[in-house]
């Protein structure tokens, strides 16, 4: 992947990201595609800082995996090294890791770059980052040779059979290279790639029989289209863009992956691999709403800790688990090395389309809101909580447990609070992984025997002050006489309320009755109205 489609300005530490489409250095960047205003660095910085920490002191990044069950093993993992490379080189800040990483790639060329998918990829990574020389050359050279140079395969990559696993995706790497390396093979392996493409606008997972008169996928009926597969083609082609032809494939590229994004904003059915990929290039590609869509899902699946909510084992905090599977083991203990290489790949794929993270309100914190009325204690009561999608927050109700709250699609949740017993405040605090914090108060009312103080006689017709105390600050009172409300009101900061009634009726004794906010905070006096 050309760094020309990617390269995202290092700037992880201020409140918005730009993703730049020029190879040159930064501040030589043009044609800017910015991350939307108020985006939030973090789930970037934490998914960048975690793959940064996989590869060996070799530079190169292991993959384990368990075959037959009970047996552990690993092997040197160069392709999903270039992944990590492309994705650290997207987001900036983990310079030395990255330069790490090239070197070891570069040095691994002999051992890596053995078939024509491995010299494509390769060559388009070591391109990207401005690598030169010998090898490089030799690279190149031999990618080369893998292009089909007759019809009706002209253009395609190519690997002797029966070992030909090129498919379109190997093919757009090899698009990206040979466009970077000045190859007069490039327009022909383009030409190919673009051929790749079916009429509703996805590039298809697998090349026809190379014994097919016509290698397009429109030749192809049953062709099946793949996220990942159509996704990193936009992505391979964003640096030949300026070719009418070349963007009009990529919008109806676009436009099919919008199509095809899940209401949570997930793609293939959660899979934070596609997810990650599709969101990325909806994102340099100026699509900003799918774009956010799909970070907020990967951030829904990132391990953070937040507060005293801390689940995850700090080693992997910021990695991104591949599914809502992955995120149960997580929460179960430290994962182990094959669950780890699991998360890996997907932390490769989904950290690029996280600098589209939405940073919520005001510049990222959430809100938590609930009612500013009086309430029943022992009551239950529901808190709503609003901010980023995807955004952890540990949560926690006054005196009782935190819980951890991760928001949805729509940057919402909510959390149910029961009260304590008498007449309180209840805070409900917040914090998320960067230590935005947020509060809500309850105020509860227990239920208590109110003072009524009035005159003890009153002549009728005439009035009478009535003094109630013991209330709350700010309680909502009304006062009946004679079974009619004659009075309301609300009472002062000390808790008293004051009115006056007319002594209306026959004479004899009557009882004033006072109900404060609620129907158990309640008290009555006598008084004698006379002639």
């Amino acid at each position: 992947m050309s760094s020309k489609i990617v390269r995202g300005a290092a700037v992880l530490a201020g409140s918005t990201l730009a993703l730049s489409l020029s190879l040159s250095v930064p501040s030589a960047q043009a044609d800017v595609v910015p991350a939307p205003a108020g985006a939030d660095p973090g789930p970037a910085a934490g998914a960048a800082a975690f793959l940064a920490a996989q590869p060996g002191a070799d530079g190169i990044i292991k993959t384990f995996y368990e075959f037959p069950p009970g047996t552990f093993d690993s092997y040197v993992d160069y392709g999903l090294t270039v992944d990590a490379g492309y994705a650290l080189d997207a987001v900036g800040g983990q310079g030395p890791a990255l330069t790490a990483m090239t070197d070891a790639l570069q040095a691994g060329i002999g051992s890596y770059a053995t078939s024509g998918g491995a010299r494509a990829k390769l060559s388009s990574f070591l391109l990207s980052q401005g690598r030169t020389g010998a090898a490089v050359d030799a690279l190149v050279d031999d990618l080369e040779d893998d292009i089909a140079t007759s019809a009706p395969l002209t253009g395609r990559l190519v690997d002797p059979d029966p070992n030909d696993y090129n498919t379109p995706l190997t093919q757009a790497y090899a698009v990206s290279a040979l466009h970077d390396a000045g190859s007069s093979l490039a327009a022909p392996a383009l030409d190919f790639a673009l051929a790749q493409q079916c009429a509703e606008g996805f590039f298809r997972s697998s090349f026809a029989d190379k014994s097919a008169a016509d290698q397009s996928c429109d030749a192809n009926p049953s062709a099946s289209g793949s996220v990942d597969t159509t996704a990193l083609t936009v992505l391979m082609l964003q640096d030949q863009k300026s070719a009418p032809a070349v963007q009009a494939s990529i919008t109806e590229a676009l436009d099919w992956l919008e199509d095809h994004q899940a209401p949570d904003g997930s793609f293939s059915s959660g899979n934070a691999n596609a997810t990650g990929l599709a969101g990325w290039a909806l994102g340099v590609s100026g699509r900003t709403a799918p774009a956010q869509q799909a970070a907020g899902w990967l951030r829904a699946h990132q391990l953070v800790n937040a507060g005293s909510c801390a689940p995850y084992a700090a080693a992997t905090n910021g990695a991104v688990v591949l599914d809502d599977l992955g995120l149960l083991n997580a929460s179960s203990g430290p994962l182990d090395q094959v669950d780890n290489s699991v998360a890996t790949r997907a932390t490769t794929q989904a950290l690029p389309a996280l600098l589209w993270a939405a940073g919520g309100r005001k510049a990222g914190a959430s809100t938590l809101t609930g009612t500013t009325s009086y309430v029943a204690d022992k009551s239950k009561q529901t808190v709503t909580i609003q901010g980023a999608p995807g955004n952890t927050l540990c949560v926690k109700p006054g005196g009782k447990a935190a819980q951890r709250v991760v928001l949805g699609a729509d940057g919402r949740a909510s959390v149910a609070v029961t009260l304590p017993q008498g007449t309180r405040r209840t805070v409900v605090s917040s914090v998320d992984a960067a230590g935005r914090t947020a509060t809500t108060t309850f105020r509860a009312l227990g239920a208590t025997q109110l003072r009524v103080d009035a005159p003890k006689n009153v002549k009728r017709g005439a009035r009478a002050g009535v003094k109630v105390t013991k209330l709350a600050a700010g309680e909502k009172v009304k006062v009946s006489f004679r079974g009619k409300v004659v009075a309301r009101g609300t009472a002062n900061a000390r808790g008293v309320f004051r009115t006056k009634i007319v002594a209306k009726g026959k004479p004899g004794k009557v009882r004033v009755k006072v109900v404060g906010q609620l129907a158990d905070r309640r008290g009555s006096t006598a008084i004698l109205v006379k002639r």
